[in-house]
């Protein structure tokens, strides 16, 4: 290969590069934030939509280390965690995830049943509690 070829190949590959693009990556879906600072989750109630791809970000503004905690919201779903926290799973699924302090994780998955859900963070002494509600009707 001469040295001009190899120079277009390299150029091409440069100009491609600035195109390229994740064929695995998501289509936008909703974030909801919930916020963990002192000792609260803001908001404290979260509405969904029943077979709505949806992102939960937690964000702990706080200094402690902080446990977001889905009681029965994700038995038998696929969840994806990312971020700094800690995801725990049992054989239900999803348990909970520790978030450290300052810390952040997105827990993303698609509502498969209507209801009314709590979440709270276990940790002895927070006492912290939120709901979500999933709603089979369009919000």
């Amino acid at each position: 290969m001469s040295l001009k070829m190899f120079a277009a190949a390299v150029f091409c590959v440069c100009v491609l590069s600035c195109f390229a693009f994740d064929v695995n990556a998501d289509i936008s879906i909703p974030v909801v934030k919930v916020i963990v600072r002192q000792r609260a989750f803001i908001p404290e109630v979260v509405f969904l939509k029943m077979g709505q791809p949806v992102a939960l970000a937690i964000q702990n503004e706080d200094v402690e280390l902080h446990a977001f905690v889905p009681l029965l919201l994700f038995q038998g779903a696929n969840v994806q965690v990312t971020g700094n926290g800690a995801p725990e799973f049992n054989e239900a699924g999803l348990a909970r995830v520790l978030i450290p302090p300052k810390g952040q994780a997105q827990i993303r998955f698609t509502p498969r049943a209507a209801g009314h859900f709590f979440y709270i963070c276990d940790l002895p002494g927070h006492q912290m509690r939120g709901e979500i509600f999933v709603s089979a009707d369009s919000l």
